[in-house]
C-alpha cells in the first residue's frame, strides 16, 4: 500500500502503479528505491548505466512499466512546476556543493496537481513511450488508465501536511532548505 505522503511524489505513483500493473517489476523498482530520482531517471534513460550496480542491463530496461512510467511521470512533474525561482537558488547551491564537493541526496520529486488537459496529455505519453518500447497498445492503454487514476486521486496536500509534521519542507526544486 502507497503511503499517503508517497501519492504526491513521481516514485509513490510510480511504485503504486508497478504493483498494480506489472508486479514482476517489482525487484527493479525495489533496486532503485534508495537512489535518488535523477540518479533513477539517469539509469533508466539509459544515461550513465555502466557506473550503477543494480545488475541488469539496459537492453532489460527498455521495456519496462517501470521505465515508461518514471520517465514519463518525472519529465511531466518538471514541465508542470514553474522553478524560474528556485532555478537562481539551485544554481547558487550547485555552486556551493561544487565548492563543498559532495552531493547530498535529493528528496523525491513532487507531483503537482493535475488539470484534465495535463491528465491528457500525460496519458498520451505514456501510451506512445509505452508503445515505443514494445508494450502491446491494449496494455499500454490500460497502464496509461492506471497511471492517470493514481495521478486523478493523488492528495498533493497529505504531502504537504506529512512534511510539515515531520518538520522538513522541500520546495518545487526538489532540495530541502
Amino acid at each position: 500500500m502507497i503511503e499517503p505522503a508517497d501519492a504526491a511524489t513521481v516514485r509513490g505513483v510510480v511504485r503504486a502503479v508497478v504493483t498494480e500493473r506489472a508486479s514482476h517489476e517489482l525487484p527493479l523498482l525495489d533496486a532503485l528505491w534508495p537512489l535518488d530520482d535523477e540518479r533513477a531517471v539517469r539509469i533508466l534513460a539509459g544515461q550513465g548505466a555502466r557506473r550503477e550496480p543494480l545488475g541488469f542491463g539496459l537492453a532489460e530496461v527498455t521495456a519496462l512499466v517501470t521505465a515508461v512510467v518514471w520517465l514519463v511521470l518525472d519529465q511531466a512533474a518538471r514541465r508542470a512546476i514553474d522553478t524560474a525561482a528556485d532555478s537562481a537558488i539551485e544554481r547558487s547551491r550547485s555552486g556551493l556543493r561544487r565548492l563543498l564537493r559532495r552531493a547530498p541526496a535529493e528528496p523525491p520529486r513532487l507531483l503537482p496537481e493535475w488539470d484534465r488537459a495535463e491528465l491528457a496529455a500525460v496519458r498520451v505519453q505514456i501510451v506512445d513511450r509505452a508503445v515505443e518500447r514494445g508494450i502491446d497498445g491494449s496494455e499500454a492503454q490500460a497502464l496509461a488508465d492506471a497511471v492517470v487514476a493514481h495521478l486523478a486521486t493523488a492528495d498533493p496536500e497529505a504531502h504537504e501536511s506529512a512534511d510539515h509534521a515531520g518538520g522538513t519542507t522541500p520546495t518545487a526544486g526538489g532540495d530541502a532548505p
